[in-house]
C-alpha cells in the first residue's frame, strides 16, 4: 500500500530529492562527488564566468597591458560574486528539500494553491525521509557552506588587495591610473608650478637654473596635464599619451 497516496508524486519529499539529484544545476554538488572532481567543476564554472563576465567588465576599468594585477583581481571578484550567487541558489534548493524530508508533516497542493493540505508522515515514511536527509542532504549542505565561507574569505582578501593597489595608484590629485605622472605643487593664476623653489613663472625667464629645475620636476610632461581643471580646459587628449 502506498503510504503517501494523498500527496501528488512530484510533491513527495523523496521524489523532490530524486529530481534534485538529476537536475544539472544541483546534481554536481552532491556529497558523493569526490572532492577533487568537485573542485575541478567549481574551477570550470569560475573560469567560464571569468572569461565571459568578469574579464569584459574589468576591461572597462583596467588595461591588462598596464595594470594586469588589478585587471585579474577585478575580474576575479566579479566572477566570484556570480558563482557565489549561484551557490547560494543551489544551497537554498538543497536546504528546502532537506527541511521537507526532516519534517514530520509537509504541506502540499492537491490541484492548486487554493486547496493546500498538510500530510502527516507515517512512522515508516518519516524514518526513511530522515535517513535520506541525514546521509544525503546534510553532507551536501555542509560542503556548500564550506564553499561559500571559503569564497567569502577569498572575496574579502581580493577586494582589500585591489583597494590597496588602487589607493597606491592614486596620485595626490585624487586620480587613479596616471601612474608616476608628477602632481603640481601649486596652481597659480599665471600657471602651474612643480618645483619647490619657484614662486612665480616669471622667475623662469631670467633664471636658467630655476628653469632647469622646474623642467625636471615636470618630468617631461606639459604642466597643465597634472591638474584636472587645466587638463580639461586644454581638451585632455594631448595629455593622454603621458598617462601611465
Amino acid at each position: 500500500m502506498d503510504l503517501e497516496m494523498a500527496v501528488p508524486e512530484d510533491q513527495r519529499p523523496v521524489n523532490e530529492l530524486a529530481a534534485l539529484k538529476q537536475a544539472w544545476l544541483y546534481s554536481w554538488v552532491r556529497a558523493v562527488l569526490p572532492l577533487g572532481d568537485y573542485v575541478k567543476r567549481l574551477a570550470l564554472v569560475f573560469g567560464f564566468f571569468f572569461a565571459f563576465v568578469g574579464a569584459p567588465i574589468a576591461d572597462q576599468t583596467f588595461d591588462f597591458s598596464k595594470t594586469p594585477l588589478e585587471f585579474v583581481l577585478s575580474a576575479g571578484i566579479g566572477s566570484s560574486l556570480v558563482v557565489a550567487i549561484a551557490m547560494v541558489r543551489i544551497y537554498l534548493g538543497w536546504s528546502y528539500v532537506g527541511d521537507r524530508l526532516l519534517s514530520a508533516a509537509v504541506p502540499y497542493e492537491e490541484t492548486g494553491w487554493y486547496d493546500g493540505q498538510t500530510f502527516v508522515k507515517p512512522p515508516e515514511v518519516l524514518t526513511r525521509d530522515r535517513l535520506l536527509a541525514t546521509y544525503e542532504v546534510r553532507p551536501t549542505l555542509a560542503k556548500l557552506r564550506s564553499t561559500l565561507l571559503g569564497m567569502g574569505g577569498i572575496l574579502l582578501v581580493t577586494a582589500l588587495l585591489l583597494l590597496g593597489l588602487i589607493k597606491a595608484g592614486t596620485d595626490a590629485d585624487g586620480v587613479y591610473g596616471r601612474g608616476s605622472m608628477p602632481v603640481p605643487r601649486q596652481v597659480t593664476a599665471d600657471g602651474v608650478l612643480y618645483g619647490k623653489r619657484v614662486k612665480d613663472l616669471r622667475e623662469l625667464a631670467d633664471n636658467d637654473e630655476l628653469a632647469a629645475e622646474e623642467a625636471a620636476a615636470q618630468g617631461g610632461v606639459p604642466g597643465y596635464c597634472g591638474d584636472r581643471l587645466l587638463r580639461a580646459y586644454a581638451g585632455g587628449q594631448y595629455c593622454s599619451k603621458f598617462d601611465k
